[in-house]
């Protein structure tokens, strides 16, 4: 209201000044309100005399209730409940819809949720508190710089001033604790001023105590927490906050209460696991004390709920000593636990079937332990300790050397996006369960037992190979003997790395082989590879998938004189793989050619040559008839067409291109006798060297074989001699010819056709002989002197 008589003075001091030109606008300016509070705002324009104005706020028309007409000139307009942080308000003409005017208006709010606690400037400090701390929200819409003032009166009034939404005072010697505490709190800027309500508080329900000092003992079924409390002498309530500190889900910490205490009792908790404690006190529930320091602290093992699983790995007899490697878990309901500082192992060895206090104990801080035993049968004994009680135990059997036990048989294995099956068929005696263990590096083992004939390997490393060992539990708690599977992999990574080794580039073809070298044994083979090439000129990129056994490929339709990129992918069920990229570039013409045509041109040469040779051969063969050798023939007389029906002691000599009765008969010369009847020792000698034995040969013109009987022969006709006397005829080891019908033989070769044709009668044919013979043997030169 005040704000609306100012403005109606301001529209009478206007009217009171006509004959004065104003200028139009709207009053009052840049104004500051309170949020929810009501703004008056009047529009003067001496221009306007028919009092036709109309208002907008923020671009938007206000509706005309909200506005007053003065009079022809002034126009005012009232918003209650205001709420907007900035705003501009418009005064417009009715008729031209001209703004005449306008304004903006900022509201501010009161500071208020007022906040305040007493609280000791030293942790360790008690009795009354030193500082007094309030705190307060306060909307703000505009960058002036506020200052507060929080007003404090209790035995005294005194103030603290802030710049920010807390202000801290010492009020050691200002504050009563009989008496309420009363705050108010002023914010001022250059344009405005807000006041917040009163806040009244009682000392004692603001009296933030100090943290507490925890500390906590575990205890093997349940957690003690204590902590001091320097306000002994009031009544206070506590808060006691534990959580897991290494937890795989987020967890709501667990609260317990408890009534003027300095200790409590955490018993719903895990063995071996660490938890965080936490604990607050506060004389009244709405002022607690800050949380004291979260302390961590591991739990140690519940006797009641604490599992113990061991196993082994026997070594081969060496010196007539084994090494047992022998492991354990300790485990809560299947989960292992890590309790190395609270509980301690020891293993103790037997023979088998004797008492347990007989036996060898090795302490052990951690699994897994090696242990020395002999080739006889022992029982291990893994035991686990705690606060010097064994809180659990377990034992294996370690059989005898020559001890015959049944074994699992036909292990199967298969892998599957990182986990193992494994089944296998069980011995004929009855077992009480199975023990399976792997490894993958064979010294990091892990274990466990089925009590079907199949198990399920989970969180395996990825891709590694694992020996995977089964052995059967007997019922009356021996082992039997164990069984290895084959080596396999828990999964299957990309393929190796691929590499071109070679390119051949042609003119309008490449050849392109590459190789693949696995990255490891659990490298997945390549199903197929795709061979991507491009042409550098113009960026076209084609491809071409091969199977994965062949590691090479042909490129065709290639442009000559062009270079090319390549590169190979290969592609697994696990993955993919590719290599670099290599280039090289096609030949202008195809390089191959010249060879083709050299090969061929070697290979026609030699036929022609081949072709040549057969035809000198064959043109000797026509031109020169064989010329009988004397030292390779016989001495023999030639017949007329009337004694060759006879039997013959001599053997066809055959000539090409002949018939068969033109055939050169040859008489072995058995003897001759000079004129004297004295025989020639000379002749005799040519004579030895020149008896062979022929066998007939087969006619070449189709008819039979001639049989040959050997028949006795009428003695020489004297007319025979007409052509040679018969002194040269002693000592010449050739035959003596004659052209008449009275030549006979000594002995002669009767040659029996079968055929019935008559013969005809022929004349005497020519006898070609070498003479070299006789240049060897001196006959030549004898028979000259005979013949003259």
């Amino acid at each position: 209201m005040p704000v609306f008589f100012v403005l109606c003075m301001l529209v009478v001091i206007s009217t009171l000044c006509k004959g004065h030109f104003q200028p139009c606008r709207v009053f009052p300016t840049d104004l500051f309100v309170e949020v929810g509070s009501s703004v008056w705002l009047v529009c003067s324009c001496d221009s306007v005399r028919n009092g036709k104005f109309f208002w907008t706020l923020n671009r938007k028309s206000v509706d005309e209730k909200l506005s007053k007409r003065i009079n022809a000139t002034h126009s005012m307009l009232s918003l209650t409940n205001f709420i907007h942080s900035h705003a501009t308000v418009e005064c417009h003409n009715t008729e031209t819809t001209q703004i005449l005017g306008g304004t903006i208006v900022r509201t501010y709010s009161k500071p208020q949720n007022i906040s305040c606690f007493l609280h000791y400037e030293n942790p360790t400090d008690d009795g009354v508190p030193q500082l007094f701390t309030c705190t307060w929200e306060h909307q703000t819409h505009n960058s002036k710089t506020i200052n507060y003032i929080v007003n404090i009166e209790s035995a005294d009034v005194f103030s603290c001033i802030s710049s920010v939404k807390s202000c801290t005072v010492n009020v050691f010697s200002h504050l009563s604790l009989s008496r309420n505490i009363a705050v108010t709190v002023k914010a001022e800027t250059a344009s405005w001023t807000s006041r917040s309500d009163s806040y009244e508080v009682n000392p004692f329900s603001i009296l933030k105590m100090n943290q507490p000092v925890v500390t906590t003992s575990a205890f093997s079924d349940h957690l003690l927490v204590s902590w001091n409390n320097v306000l002994d002498s009031f009544d206070f309530s506590c808060q006691v906050k534990y959580h897991k500190t290494f937890s795989p889900t987020v967890e709501s910490s667990k609260i317990i209460n408890c009534w003027s205490c300095f200790n409590a009792t955490i018993e719903d908790v895990e063995s071996c696991t660490f938890y965080n404690i936490s604990v607050r006190c506060a004389l009244t529930e709405p002022t607690w004390s800050d949380w004291s320091p979260e302390e961590t602290v591991l739990t140690k093992v519940k006797q009641r709920h604490a599992e113990l699983l061991s196993w082994r790995k026997v070594s081969e007899l060496e010196n007539y000593k084994r090494i047992v490697h022998v492991m354990w878990t300790l485990s809560q309901q299947g989960i292992p636990l890590k309790c190395v500082d609270t509980v301690k192992f020891d293993i103790q060895q037997t023979a088998y079937g004797e008492n347990t206090a007989e036996g060898n104990s090795t302490p052990c801080l951690s699994s897994p332990c090696d242990i020395e035993v002999d080739e006889h049968a022992h029982q291990i004994h893994v035991r686990a300790v705690q606060d010097e009680n064994v809180i659990v135990q377990d034992s294996i059997y370690v059989p005898a050397v020559s001890e015959s036990l049944p074994r699992v048989t036909d292990i199967q294995t298969s892998s599957d996006k990182g986990v193992i099956l494994v089944s296998w068929t069980a011995p004929k005696e009855p077992v009480r369960s199975y023990m399976i263990d792997w490894t993958h590096n064979g010294n990091q083992y892990e274990w466990a037992e089925s009590k079907n004939t199949n198990a399920t390997l989970l969180d395996l490393q990825d891709r590694k190979q694992y020996n995977i060992t089964v052995t059967p539990l007997l019922l009356d708690g021996r082992t039997g003997r164990s069984t290895q599977a084959l080596q396999i992999c828990s999964g299957f990574g990309a393929p190796g790395r691929i590499t071109v080794s070679d390119v051949e580039p042609y003119d309008t073809s490449a050849f392109v082989s590459w190789d693949t070298k696995p990255e490891d044994v659990c490298s997945d083979a390549v199903v197929k590879y795709t061979v991507f090439y491009r042409n550098q000129s113009t960026k076209t990129l084609q491809n071409v998938t091969v199977d994965g056994e062949k590691l090479y490929v042909s490129l065709k339709d290639l442009t000559p004189a062009t270079q090319y990129s390549v590169y190979v992918e290969g592609a697994a069920e696990s993955g993919q793989t590719r290599s670099e990229e290599s280039f090289f570039t096609t030949k202008r013409f195809d390089p191959r050619l010249l060879t083709r045509a050299i090969v061929c041109g070697i290979i026609i040469l030699i036929l022609l040559l081949s072709f040549g040779l057969f035809c000198v051969i064959m043109w000797k063969k026509v031109k020169e008839k064989p010329v009988p050798d004397p030292a390779v023939s016989s001495v023999a007389e030639w017949l007329l067409q009337s004694n060759q029906k006879g039997n013959y002691h001599f053997q066809q000599f055959f000539v090409p291109f002949e018939s068969y009765c033109d055939k050169i008969h040859i008489q072995e010369f058995l003897s001759t006798l000079t004129p004297s009847g004295i025989r020639d020792p000379q002749m005799n000698q040519g004579q030895e060297s020149l008896k062979t034995t022929i066998s007939l040969m087969p006619d070449v013109l189709g008819e039979k074989p001639v049989a040959l009987t050997e028949t006795q022969h009428l003695p020489f006709h004297e007319d025979s001699t007409s052509l040679l006397s018969s002194e040269s005829c002693s000592v010449n080891p050739y035959r003596c010819q004659t052209t008449t019908d009275t030549l006979v033989p000594r002995k002669a070769i009767q040659c029996k056709h079968e055929s019935n044709q008559q013969h005809e009668r022929f004349s005497p044919k020519s006898v070609y002989v070498s003479l070299h013979l006789f240049e060897q043997t001196g006959l030549l030169e004898s028979g000259k002197d005979n013949f003259n």
